[in-house]
């Protein structure tokens, strides 16, 4: 009988292909060490180290929103910018609203939230 082999696609394998996605879309001229200045390079490196940074928050919360028994967080929507998580979509109740913005808060990382979910 064959056996089939199943790959997890943990968090930290999510971030290293969007930071290697993010790398490659600089394109030729900008990846090149040798015709990049130095400040240019570092440059690159802080905004990839953002994004990762801001990639990591998004999925920490988004994993926080899903283990939230008593949450209907397959409609919420999560944003990071610089430490900002943005919470958009809809909920059934202000209390699920509520609790979505302290998940949210309760990520390191987070600088704060802007929750505009809307209860429906």
């Amino acid at each position: 009988m064959k056996s089939t082999r199943s790959i997890t696609f943990t968090p930290g394998a999510a971030l290293l292909a969007l930071a290697v996605g993010f790398y490659a879309s600089l394109g030729p001229g900008q990846s090149s060490a040798s015709t990049a200045s130095s400040t240019d390079h570092s440059l690159t490196r802080a905004m990839v180290r953002e994004g990762i940074s801001d990639t990591a928050i998004t999925t920490k919360v988004k994993a926080g929103l899903l283990n939230q028994k008593d949450l209907g967080s397959t409609r919420i929507h999560v944003r990071t910018r610089d430490g900002v998580v943005r919470l958009t979509g809809s909920v059934p109740t202000t209390v699920q609203r509520q609790m979505a913005t302290k998940v949210a808060k309760g990520v390191t990382g987070v600088a704060s939230v802007e929750n505009d979910l809307i209860v429906h």
